[in-house]
């Protein structure tokens, strides 16, 4: 009987550590990835040959696999390996993303990010990289952090959120010049000033180039003389300065530095030989451009034809072709403002904001049921006091309410006027709109701290404050609605010349398409109050009686 007994205590004993072995991931597998990311930044050809040769199955535990994602992802990054499928990065993701370990985490997030960026999801993106600036706020890791932000300036780029982007570029370069990274903070001087271009301040973005293309020469880089040689060309042609544009076309010829973007350099040149008379050969260039079907950007293509038969003085084809063109950028405008980016971050603001006040019900509900215990005198105390805490809650939760709601507003409001019209509006208050990244960015920076949801409802009023206060876009819009609108603030004033400043500020609001709501924030004032001002105006053009009163009362309706 006892030789039994010792038979089974050894059976199980032996079952007990083929289970410990099952449940533990090689040695073998664990010790080649940690030594693969020692080598990861310094030797990546090295590292990526480690990790391939480590077998992922041996890998038993959550944590081994997604440290086996995180340095095969770095390994692909560092060796310039494009991917753009997330099957290895979403677990990975998924496990740094409740942890604690905020060194890989924020290098998690980042490699996710980056797949994400390739595939396209942008949004996608987005969140990762905000999720790496929060464990990067816990941790110091001035690389990354400038890796970061250069991917965050590539993302607000290609949205044309061109001040956001330009930000985002600068954190990045700050980040490599304090390390003394020269490579990188050229290359960010290059995307700066790509970005200075499209902000439409050509004189630093020339300065800034042209370093950048010194720099090249010292290198053997001829892929990035290439890059920085074509927004010189571009930046030539923007500042109508020619022979700046021939200096850097006889630049490409002589050094050869033409990689990449031939269609684009020939319809450049197009323009060029067009300005010193060259037709014949300019439009042979363009016809040859045009043929390169896989490589040619139209809109490279329709400039250069405005430009040659603008030279050549047949205005009816330049106005054609300079009509293609704005064809072609107003459906590029609706492109970017449908993508999702900013709306995905108001979105997640307008959640967490939500989940808060759903926190706070919950607190308050938990605090009632601990006061109770403590007794009925008590009790009598408590309540008072609660009371009082749910009634100021809720009073600044409906003012964080109605903020959001005019947020909404005001970039709703634009899509139900003349398509023309709402580009133009959309194109002044971009910006504007832009800045309520800055919310997200504070949610994020004082995430967990009882600071944060002041500052997200300061930024709120901050931002309302500066749309209503600039008396610049209030001209620029006087403009656009006098264009789009037949002159309507021009005849209000025929019709009602001591109109006063805050009736004629409601009948631009309201002209150019915005609500009560959003109108009543620009007056300072509210929603009924802005009904009340705009019936005295229609009043008063009745009394008028004149032809062009009833357009103007029509334009005039509530929203």
């Amino acid at each position: 009987m006892r030789l039994r007994v010792r038979h089974i205590s050894t059976y199980i004993a032996l079952v007990a550590v083929a289970l410990l072995i099952a449940g533990c991931s090689s040695r073998e597998a664990i010790e080649s990835i940690e030594r693969a990311e020692r080598l990861v930044e310094e030797q990546p050809e090295e590292a990526l040959r480690i990790m391939e040769g480590v077998a992922s199955d041996e890998l038993r535990t959550e944590e081994d696999r997604a440290h086996y994602g995180l340095v095969y992802s770095e390994a692909c990054y560092y060796n310039y390996i494009d991917v753009d499928v997330d099957s290895l990065t979403r677990p990975m993701m998924l496990y740094y993303l409740e942890s604690d370990s905020h060194a890989k985490r924020a290098r998690a997030m980042f490699q996710h990010a980056v797949v994400a960026y390739n595939g396209g999801n942008h949004a996608e993106a987005m969140v990762a990289l905000m999720e790496a600036d929060k464990s990067l706020d816990k941790v110091a890791n001035t690389k990354l952090r400038g890796s970061v932000e250069r991917l965050k300036g590539d993302i607000y780029s290609e949205g044309c959120l061109y001040t956001n982007a330009y930000d985002a570029y600068v954190a990045a370069r700050d980040c490599f010049a304090e390390l003394g990274l020269e490579e990188h903070v050229k290359f960010l001087d290059y995307d700066i000033g790509g970005t200075l271009i499209q902000l439409r301040r050509f004189d630093e973005a020339k300065a800034l180039l042209e370093g950048v293309l010194s720099y090249t020469e010292t290198t053997e880089n001829d892929r990035f003389t290439c890059a920085v040689t074509h927004e010189l060309l571009d930046l030539s042609i923007y500042l109508d300065d020619y022979d700046m544009c021939r200096t850097y076309v006889e630049l490409i010829e002589r050094e050869g530095v033409l990689l990449y973007g031939e269609p684009h350099y020939m319809c450049v040149k197009a323009m060029l030989l067009a300005h010193e008379g060259e037709l014949a050969e300019a439009l042979a260039l363009v016809d040859a451009a045009e043929r390169m079907e896989e490589d040619v950007e139209w809109a490279d293509v329709e400039y250069a034809h405005y430009i040659i038969h603008r030279n050549v003085g047949d205005a009816e084809r330049a106005l054609y072709w300079q009509e293609q063109s704005k064809q072609a950028q107003d459906e590029l405008i609706v492109a970017v403002l449908e993508q999702p980016v900013l709306n995905l971050q108001v979105d997640m603001l307008r959640a967490d904001l939500e989940a808060e006040m759903r926190e706070r019900e919950l607190m308050h509900q938990r605090n009632v049921t601990i006061y109770i215990a403590v007794g009925v005198a008590v009790i009598i105390v408590i309540v008072g006091l609660s009371l009082y805490a749910r009634h100021r809650i809720r009073r600044k939760n409906r003012e964080i309410a109605n903020y959001v709601e005019t947020i909404e507003s005001l970039h709703n409001d634009i899509e139900r006027i003349p398509r023309d019209m709402a580009s133009s509006i959309t194109a002044l208050y971009r910006d504007r709109f832009s800045e309520l990244n800055e919310l997200c960015d504070i949610y994020y920076d004082h995430s967990g701290s009882s600071r944060h949801k002041s500052l997200v409802f300061n930024k709120v009023l901050e931002t309302i404050e500066a749309i209503k206060g600039d008396s610049s876009r209030i001209d620029e819009l006087c403009a656009m609605v006098n264009k789009y609108r037949n002159n309507a603030m021009q005849r209000l004033k025929g019709v009602l010349p001591r109109i006063s400043e805050r009736d004629y500020r409601v009948a631009l609001y309201s002209f150019a398409g915005f609500s009560n709501r959003a109108i009543s924030l620009f007056i300072d004032s509210d929603p009924v109050a802005v009904s009340k001002i705009k019936y005295n105006i229609k009043s008063k053009l009745k009394s008028a009686n004149m032809a062009d009163c009833e357009q103007l009362i029509a334009l005039l309706s509530d929203k």
